[in-house]
């Protein structure tokens, strides 16, 4: 077996290499990588909003095994795919869904039904590139080394993706998770599964598609021409706030008092001491009832036209810098604002964005190369679920015959 905490590898092949890279895996960015990969997500309200396809099998006809029983419901190339794989994802999107809807908005179990499968050849759809590249890695790889990898991602799938299980599935620990799992239908070790290919999936394109890292100066500055707007920024403040809420006060006339007083305080320290910077930030912290007035009633860059109320935004970008605004009037209070910063509306320069430019570009290239290996895979691909037979990878994507070609 590989010791991959030594220098000596067995075989330097490509599985030789991914297993290097999964050593050093950094998860986040793994995880991440793949998501491109694959179908985005179904909705549950985007099926329940339209009729149900003519094209659905029951899945009793199409095997006698239950779906308690994780039946079989999909096979790529030579790999199964398990109802238990996808089953609690779907259960946990329609439950979320269900407990959104109004009380006086009844779904009947026939439609929640539909819908169950509908999601469930969706996600089987979602795994189609990941189950290839897995496949193809795990070709490659000696079967005795397919458990010294799952021991090395044992460690990211517990820092990293047991606490987004968690937070997805609202518990406070493993137990609960696993509880919660089987309850919907899967188990920790079928998510541990699936961390496991996603990652090694991930890494295996990335070690088979090859870009050209450099970028000529001329290839930036023409994707700058043609994208100038995505460049240009509208006038901005940052600013902070006095408040005082009209609800607070029997008559609105005595909470815009209040907001004097405070005004008045805030100008006689101004007039004992000038200030540079902010200079709400006491007063807002104990006594002001704007959303921000535990920041120090601190407001970050505020983008002209953007706040509901017309004459505290009209005196952002109309006040000098470090003025303080006339009390201001609003649906629920009275406001004095002061102009901390502004910037005005401009254009980003290209010498300021050459890097982010270089990073696009390089990253078109490499979504472009993989989306090219993918076609190549999928062309091959023997695919059947129980809800369309044998069906071709492009049909089940929901993309016509030519459209990879053309992408």
């Amino acid at each position: 077996m590989w010791q991959l905490k030594t220098d000596k590898i067995v075989r330097p092949t490509d599985s030789g290499r991914i297993v290097l890279l999964l050593r050093n895996l950094i998860i986040a960015v793994a995880v991440a990588t793949i998501s491109h990969l694959l179908c985005a997500p179904s909705r549950a309200q985007d099926l329940f909003d339209a009729p149900a396809p003519p094209d659905i099998v029951p899945m009793s006809e199409a095997d006698e095994a239950n779906l308690e029983g994780c039946q079989v419901i999909a096979r790529i190339d030579d790999q199964i795919v398990l109802a238990c794989d996808v089953l609690w994802r779907v259960n946990q999107l329609l439950e979320a869904h269900l407990q959104r809807m109004p009380p006086d908005q009844q779904v009947s179990p026939e439609q929640i039904d539909a819908v169950r499968q509908q999601l469930m050849k969706r996600e089987v759809a979602a795994m189609v590139d990941r189950k290839l590249l897995f496949n193809e890695f795990r070709r490659t790889v000696p079967p005795e080394n397919l458990s010294r990898i799952d021991e090395n991602l044992q460690e990211p799938f517990d820092e990293h993706e047991l606490p987004e299980l968690m937070k997805l599935l609202k518990v406070d620990n493993q137990r609960d998770l696993e509880r919660e799992l089987a309850r919907l239908g899967s188990s920790l070790a079928d998510a541990r599964q699936a961390f496991n290919e996603r990652v090694v999936a991930s890494e295996w394109i990335r070690s088979k598609v090859k870009i050209n890292d450099e970028v000529s100066p001329d290839e930036m500055l023409e994707y700058y021409q043609a994208h100038l707007s995505e460049y240009d920024y509208p006038t901005q403040a940052r600013w902070e706030e006095l408040m005082v809420r009209k609800r607070r006060f029997k008559d609105a006339a005595d909470a815009y008092a209040e907001l004097a007083r405070l005004g008045n305080e805030v100008w006689q320290r101004r007039t004992a001491q000038p200030v540079r910077g902010v200079a709400f930030a006491d007063l807002a912290k104990t006594k002001s009832d704007g959303f921000t007035a535990k920041d120090g009633g601190l407001h970050d860059w505020t983008t002209k036209g953007s706040l509901q109320c017309a004459a505290i935004d009209e005196a952002l970008f109309t006040l000098q810098v470090g003025q303080l605004s006339p009390i201001l009037e609003s649906n629920d209070g009275f406001h004095i604002v002061r102009v901390l910063e502004r910037k005005e509306a401009g254009r980003k320069p290209f010498t300021d964005m050459q890097v982010e430019i270089r990073e696009k570009l390089k990253k078109q290239r490499f979504n472009k190369g993989v989306e090219e290996y993918l076609v190549k895979l999928r062309q091959d691909a023997r695919i059947w679920t129980v809800f369309t037979g044998n069906v071709s990878a492009d049909a089940l994507l929901g993309r016509k015959p030519d459209e990879s070609q053309t992408r």
